[in-house]
């Protein structure tokens, strides 16, 4: 997301979710936050 510029309901069809609220859950699920925080916590490193 972060190398392509792309927004999360972009990145979420991207790779293929239907729902953007789905890869939202799911990327929480993995990551243990969701990906705006975890971009922001990525960029303020």
């Amino acid at each position: 997301m972060m190398s392509e510029f792309l927004d999360t309901t972009s990145a979420a069809l991207e790779v293929g979710y239907e729902s953007p609220t789905q890869f939202i859950r799911e990327y929480a699920r993995l990551f243990g936050q969701p990906p705006r925080r975890h971009i922001q916590s990525l960029l303020a490193k």
